[in-house]
């Protein structure tokens, strides 16, 4: 429990310090308007001489008496203005009404002059005005609906909300003062207008019909949406029936069922996780300092770095283009976004060779790539910060995540390397558990995170809060090392103790590629190369996702980016600790052609249901669903490919079937322009749910045990000795 803790824990003080800032950032914007902050309330002094009052959207607020008044009734003329001008742009459903709630207690005859006059401008415009009849000598509660109309649906950054009171009637005349109930209350001219914080229990406030920018009906009218700027907007128009689909998984149904009767035949019982009883009970040592002696020191090393590569794939996938999509980008530049993306963790096998042949070891074997990589990082995000504007230097963004993901390859790679060397046999299972939980701690920081804040801080304070975190990651490994002997910076002096050589000798390049070759000429390992190809064709729903669920759903930047960088990765998370227990208990390929029938369903049944899309549960609870039965489907992948993978050469075949998966997810993206131009999100998703199918085409042919039964020495790469 201590050891789990030290990652926990590390991850915990990085998500309350996003905490901190979220709230700090919350704090300067309460009395401004927004969808969630969409109640103005009225305040001022106790005395309106001076016409002294005024308005914000926060309730945090008190006055002396909870009213103003003045012993006059003729010639009141006063405004009530917001506290400080609109910093940012506001809209107004067009088809919605302000409601505003007031409170008076006028003392004045009731026979001649002018009555209660209100008016509501946008700073000198005057938008709506009303007349009020209203009884003296008694609070009078008025409600007034302004239905909102094509100039007040739009309000620029920097406009004033105004309120003003216009009432002019003489005082009581002494006739009116022989009234009992009048002469007992003060036969005087008052005229009192009450605050939000009245004790009479009126309600005085305005309720505005605000919209997210993001929302279809929030148009600017300086602005008008050209036909190109609305198709980025949208998807296409068309469709395909669900009776076209229906034969393809008519016959998917029966097939699995055909399989699940023959399972022996198909192999669909094979545990993929090999036990290893004699050596899980092995207490390990956490004495010293290095890596190689501590275990906690190798738990918080590798949690932290995987933290810092969870953190930039939240942020791009979820953070970054929902921000894009807001702004108006069409779903096949974000795929550009999301490919360039991923495009080096599809070639990151490529550094598999380079950090072997090129290393510093008296520094450690790792120790300065997983640096490189972690200074690379913050240089490229730091660079990122002089972009004048992303989201019109799209293709300079893109090429600057490129570059980013590039060092963050390189880092995952060198972290996977490193884990290899310092991991013992029987930590591999639950480290390896720790340092998934922390990548996805790194993206719901990155997600769920970054994209709550992204409304207070920008798109570039985004960028510049990952900045300092992946400093702190950085000082883990800067001031570790991997075994005793090496020394922490170039500069430092020798250590006295003797750096052994490694016990397992480099190879020739001919020999690893003959082996490799070696590994690939089996049908299973070649199947696993077309599994991996296929498992996320249906990425391509990626990008269209922030279109569906914030242009045509209405749902805010900020509730989309909590909901998939939050919610669903803590789905994503369930998702795999079940599958890898169903995966024990009833076999890796029965839960993964399972599990992607069920998710493909899923998919089907989300396009069917149009409907219903308009309830936050309904959409809520079907995603959540749909993310569950893929993630079953992804770990037991990842064990099947470990399952067929040559100890040999492991790092190599099993990084390259990571990167065919990477390289599956490119190819959805690139998809997402075709589609989401051509067909509606129904159709859509329908398509997602027939690609998602093709896994158990390919899973089903795959055997597990090949690689064990044919090729020699299928065991374990040996840890290095020092």
């Amino acid at each position: 429990m201590k050891n789990r803790a030290i990652c926990v824990g590390f991850c915990v003080l990085l998500l309350t310090t996003l905490s901190v800032s979220v709230a700090s950032a919350q704090v300067s914007n309460d009395q401004q308007p927004s969808p969630e902050n969409d109640t103005m309330y009225l305040w001022g002094d106790a005395s309106l001489a001076s016409g002294t009052c005024f308005t914000h959207f926060s309730p945090d607020e008190t006055t002396e008496l909870g009213f103003g008044e003045i012993d006059e009734t003729e010639n009141i003329d006063f405004s009530c203005s917001l506290t400080e001008s609109l910093t940012q742009e506001m809209f107004l459903n067009p088809e919605g009404s302000i409601s505003l709630s007031l409170g008076f207690l006028i003392q004045s005859t009731e026979n001649s002059g002018e009555d209660l006059v209100l008016s509501f401008s946008k700073d000198s415009e005057l938008l709506a005005q009303k007349e009020f009849s209203i009884p003296t000598y008694e609070d009078e509660q008025i409600n007034w609906n302004i239905q909102v109309t094509e100039n007040m649906s739009y309000w620029e950054e920097g406009t004033l909300p105004v309120l003003q009171v216009q009432f002019n009637k003489p005082g009581p005349t002494t006739v009116e003062c022989l009234d009992p109930a009048k002469l007992i209350a003060g036969c005087e001219p008052k005229f009192r207008m009450y605050y939000s914080d009245n004790t009479a229990g009126l309600t005085v406030e305005g309720v505005f019909p605000i919209l997210n920018a993001s929302d279809p009906g929030a148009l600017n009218p300086n602005q008008p949406v050209d036909d190109s700027e609305a198709t980025a907007l949208s998807v296409g128009e068309g469709d395909i029936s669900i009776l076209l689909f229906s034969p393809w998984f008519i016959g998917i149904f029966l097939f699995v069922g055909f399989i699940t009767m023959r399972s022996e035949r198909f192999q669909l019982g094979v545990v993929l996780e090999e036990e290893s009883e004699e050596i899980e009970h092995i207490e390990q040592p956490s004495e010293g300092k290095t890596l190689q002696d501590s275990y906690r020191a190798r738990v918080l090393t590798l949690c932290a770095l995987y933290v810092a590569q969870g953190i930039p794939w939240g942020f791009i996938t979820v953070t970054f283009v929902t921000f894009l999509a807001v702004e108006g980008v069409a779903a096949g530049e974000l795929a550009l976004l999301l490919t360039l993306g991923t495009l080096p963790w599809s070639l990151k096998f490529l550094w598999g060779p380079v950090i072997d042949r090129f290393q510093y070891p008296k520094m450690g074997r790792r120790r300065p790539w997983v640096l490189i990589a972690q200074f690379g990082m913050i240089l490229s995000l730091s660079a990122m910060l002089f972009i004048p504007d992303p989201t019109s230097d799209l293709t300079v963004i893109a090429t600057m995540f490129l570059i980013y993901n590039i060092f963050t390859s390189l880092q995952d790679v060198s972290t996977d390397a490193l884990a290899v060397d310092v991991l013992k046999p029987n930590e591999l299972e639950k480290v390896n558990s720790y340092m998934f939980t922390a990548k996805a701690v790194g993206g719901i920081i990155g997600g769920a995170g970054l994209g709550t804040i992204i409304g207070f801080v920008g798109i570039k304070g985004a960028i510049f809060l990952q900045i300092p975190i992946l400093v702190i990651i950085m000082l883990v490994p800067l001031f570790m090392t991997e075994r005793p002997g090496e020394k922490r910076f170039p500069w430092s002096e020798d250590s006295e103790i003797q750096l052994h050589e490694e016990v397992d000798e480099k190879r020739d390049i001919k020999d690893i590629i003959s082996d490799v070759k070696t590994a690939f000429s089996l049908r299973s390992a070649q199947l696993g190369i077309g599994l991996s190809l296929v498992m996320s064709l249906s990425f391509f729903l990626i990008p269209v996702l922030p279109l569906l669920f914030v242009r045509e759903l209405g749902w805010s930047e900020e509730q989309f980016n909590a909901t998939k960088g939050g919610l669903i990765l803590i789905v994503t998370m369930i998702g795999y600790m079940i599958g890898g227990q169903l995966g024990k208990q009833f076999g890796g390929k029965l839960v993964i052609i399972y599990s992607a029938l069920a998710a493909a369903i899923l998919n089907v049944i989300w396009g069917l249901t149009e409907p219903l899309w308009g309830s936050e549960l309904f959409m809520m609870s079907i995603w959540c669903l749909h993310t569950t039965a893929w993630a079953m489907v992804a770990i037991n992948t990842y064990s099947l490919m470990m399952k067929v993978t040559w100890g040999k050469v492991g790092g190599t075949q099993f990084t390259g079937y990571m990167a065919m998966m990477n390289l599956s997810a490119i190819i959805g993206y690139q998809l997402t322009d075709p589609f989401a131009t051509r067909f509606d999100y129904p159709t859509l998703f329908l398509l997602a749910g027939l690609l998602e199918t093709f896994v158990i085409l390919v899973a089903v042919m795959i055997d597990p045990d090949e690689t064990n039964r044919t090729l020699p020495d299928n065991n374990q790469l040996p840890q290095p000795q020092p």
